[in-house]
């Protein structure tokens, strides 16, 4: 167990104590913004926000808090350590926790397949026992609150998420992660309203692998070398590439291509002029595979073995609302609706087609793509007019931008208007989806749309709630989960055919249409308007339908301790 010690923190913010006992100085184990939910040893941060947090600092104190950091003066019964500016003096103590952190820090940002990527990477790198982002704290006060988690005695690895709104918000949270290897999932239409065009999100997502660790990495798709942002950067630069794909400049390449094996999708991948290895991984969209491979290909840089990354990827399963497709009555449920983007939207379309193939009539019951800006109308347009359709299929169209989806639907002359129906909630949607007869249902939108709640009482109780989940199959509605049994990875591949070459844009979504939550702050669209929860002073960031997992879920050691040591290229 680490703790931070009150002279280091004075010496760190700039800040004095006050009513602080010379010779019974605290022991501060760590820090929070909630007033409410203290843990031994911690320490409460006052910040000012829609309500004053220095209102709620005795409360913290009556809940447990050793100390507190504050702007003022308190006389709350506890020592305060007395700072110019809480949320920069948070922001210090972190970058300052981060630099002693010895072992390999990476930082992962993208327009989506953020969460996505960082829980597949703390599945493949558990043998490290990483501190691992919980749920959505992924923006400035997020990721502060994430690096102060980190056990510089027991944690051999960190995994921060990073996600902006609007430019220059990277600078700050790369500057405190300062990774090892920085992590870029894609490039694309999310936050326009703050970014205004998709040059502009390149620039600011290529800022955390500009603040760099010395010696870092930079790790994404090929793709992205075609912004300038990418193809300068100072750093040293590993690029996944299909295997059929013209040389690229990088300092490290890995080449892949896919094998269709039914259930599974095979994953060939070699380093140039190193070694070659096989995975297998349950079938997913193709901008989950995407994510797939730069988990891969950074758990290889770290030093793990082909056999460990195997038997991992037989674990991986989509995340609640994030791609997992659900039984019940007959009728699949894929449930895609975290978030969504014209992006993922596009990618989780082509996944629900292959599917939901001979299953019958489909639903699509789908909300709005937040924060598009002046591309709005265009957007949900294109995505309507090809929407695709067959006989008996319907659509359940939620939100303001219904009518929008609707009109393309429309001009492109597949689909009826009879067959389309436009909500304004997804309350009154809820009915239009529990009597329809079909075989599979679509469901995806923004987290603004909260399109879950017009899911099946059952299937929604499993979302909130995932250790009590109804029957989750593979897409092709098979039984089995994960890859084959049995057998060496090497084994596994011979006689695959259909071999699948290349990758596109698109992810799960781990992007919302932020807004101001109840404590005043933005809720950066990362992680949806609810993000500050029921404020009283502070409250820390939880979701109450968020995919992140409690601590150790995804990142206790599994104890096999048969890891390579830090083995970075």
């Amino acid at each position: 167990m680490h703790f931070f010690k009150c002279d280091d923190l004075q010496a760190w913010t700039g800040g004095k104590w006050h009513a602080l006992n010379a010779a019974a100085k605290p022991d501060i184990r760590g820090f929070s913004i909630d007033s409410r939910r203290m843990e031994k040893d911690f320490a409460f941060v006052a910040l000012k926000a829609a309500r004053d947090g220095h209102d709620f600092a005795a409360d913290a104190v009556a809940n447990g808090a050793t100390a507190i950091m504050a702007e003022r003066e308190l006389d709350v019964g506890a020592p305060v350590l007395v700072v110019p500016d809480a949320r920069k003096a948070l922001r210090r103590i972190a970058k300052m926790h981060r630099l002693r952190f010895e072992w390999p820090v990476i930082g992962i940002s993208g327009s989506c397949g953020k969460t996505s990527t960082r829980e597949m990477l703390a599945k493949l790198l558990s043998w490290k026992n990483p501190l691992v982002t919980k749920d959505n704290l992924n923006n400035e006060l997020g990721v502060p609150l994430t690096l102060l988690r980190i056990d510089t005695r027991q944690n051999q690895l960190a995994i921060v998420e990073a996600g902006v709104a609007a430019p220059g918000q990277m600078e700050e949270l790369a500057e405190m992660i300062e990774p090892d290897v920085a992590i870029i999932t894609n490039v694309g239409l999310n936050h326009m309203e703050g970014f205004a065009e998709v040059g502009n999100v390149a620039k600011e997502k290529a800022k955390l692998a500009a603040n760099a660790a010395a010696y870092g990495w930079a790790l994404f798709h090929h793709n992205l070398l075609s912004w300038k942002a990418f193809s300068e950067l100072k750093c040293r630069k590993a690029v996944v590439v299909p295997a059929d794909a013209p040389d690229v400049k990088a300092d490290l390449v890995f080449r892949h291509s896919f094998v269709d094996n039914g259930e599974t999708v095979g994953i060939d991948m070699s380093i140039e002029g190193g070694a070659e290895y096989f995975f297998e991984i349950r079938k997913m969209s193709d901008g989950m595979l995407d994510n797939a491979l730069l988990a891969i290909a950074a758990a290889l840089m770290l030093g793990t073995k082909e056999e460990q990354i195997a038997a991992k990827l037989e674990e991986i399963a989509p995340l609640p609302m994030r791609g997992s497709i659900v039984e019940r009555d007959g009728k699949k449920f894929y449930i895609d609706c975290y978030n969504a983007s014209p992006t993922s939207m596009k990618d989780a379309l082509a996944f629900f087609s292959e599917a939901s193939e001979g299953a019958g009539p489909k639903m699509y019951v789908m909300g709005g793509m937040a924060e598009l800006g002046l591309g709005t109308h265009r957007h949900h347009k294109e995505i309507g007019y090809n929407l695709p359709h067959s006989e008996g299929d319907v659509a359940v169209l939620v939100g303001p931008n219904a009518e929008i989806y609707k009109t393309g639907m429309l001009e492109s002359q597949n689909w009826r208007e009879e067959d389309i129906r436009v909500f304004q909630s997804t309350a009154e949607a809820k009915q239009a989806v529990s009597d329809f007869a079909g075989g599979a249902v679509f469901v995806k939108g923004s987290r603004v749309c909260e399109l879950e709640k017009a899911l099946p009482d059952d299937i929604l109780e499993a979302l909130r709630n995932p250790a009590r989940k109804p029957a989750e199959t593979p897409c092709d509605g098979s039984s089995k989960s994960g890859g084959k049994g049995g057998g060496s990875p090497r084994e596994k591949r011979e006689g695959s055919e259909g071999e699948r070459n290349g990758v596109d844009e698109g992810a799960e979504d781990g992007e919302s249409g932020g807004g101001e939550s109840e404590n005043g702050e933005n809720s950066d669209g990362e992680y949806g308007d609810e993000y500050a929860g029921e404020y009283e002073g502070q409250s820390e960031i939880e979701d109450e339908n968020s995919d992140g997992a409690e601590d150790g879920e995804y990142g206790d050691s599994d104890g096999n301790g048969d890891g390579d040591e830090d083995e970075r290229f």
